[in-house]
């Protein structure tokens, strides 16, 4: 039964690999006021997108640099609207790349470990095998590890946001995301995407799964 269970909490920690992978890992968002429009800022792993009011979303690859596309213009217009810096997005990009990265890894061996589970249900005398055993709960560390790598690397973030910022929106930056990685005041809420929270929800659910793979005698 309970290697039945940390199965499932294998399979649950390939699901967390993949809603972070399609969800956003940071959102920026001023706030409505008297004279000026709600603006969200979305930063996912391989683009970003930007939304006024809730209407039209616009989504830009981080390596776009067509100047003459319509989505370039009205992101970088919505961008700049927010008051982020809509010139450059190279170093937060970096951390985004890594960090996923991490969580490429990560899912490749929850997959692996979830597999390994598996075999060690269907075949008993495996399961009474050290060497297998070692291997599955091995491969389980190994998946925490790639996973928290991956968590914490985000936590560079806001000296990302720092670098990409130019001097004239310093002000709005400093104090905020270019200061800490969440935070909110009476103009700005900024804050960890899904993404991000769902891989510290992999992390935990890989470390349950490895304990019940260690305590199983099946």
């Amino acid at each position: 039964m309970k290697l039945k269970i940390g199965i499932a909490l294998s399979v649950l920690v390939l699901v967390c690999c993949i809603v972070s992978f399609a969800l956003p890992w940071y959102q920026i968002l001023k706030k409505e006021g008297k004279v000026s429009k709600e603006v969200v800022v979305n930063y996912e792993w391989k683009k970003f997108s930007c939304q006024i009011d809730g209407n039209d979303k616009t989504t830009l690859n981080y390596d776009d640099d067509d100047v003459l596309d319509s989505d370039y213009i009205a992101i970088k217009a919505c961008v700049a609207l927010a008051g982020v810096s809509p010139f450059s997005v190279d170093n937060i990009s970096k951390i985004l790349n890594s960090s996923l990265s991490f969580l490429v890894i990560a899912a490749a061996l929850a997959l692996g470990t979830a597999l390994l589970q598996l075999i060690l249900l269907l075949s008993p005398k495996l399961c009474r095998s050290c060497i297998w055993k070692l291997l599955c709960i091995g491969c389980s560390i190994a998946t925490i590890v790639m996973l928290f790598i991956s968590f914490f690397t985000f936590l560079g973030a806001p000296k990302a946001f720092e670098n990409d910022t130019p001097t004239i929106l310093q002000a709005t930056c400093d104090d905020r995301w270019c200061n800490k990685i969440i935070g909110s005041d009476d103009y700005y809420r900024w804050i960890p995407g899904g993404g991000w929270w769902a891989c510290l929800s992999g992390c935990f659910l890989s470390l349950v799964s490895g304990l019940f793979t260690l305590a199983s005698h099946r």
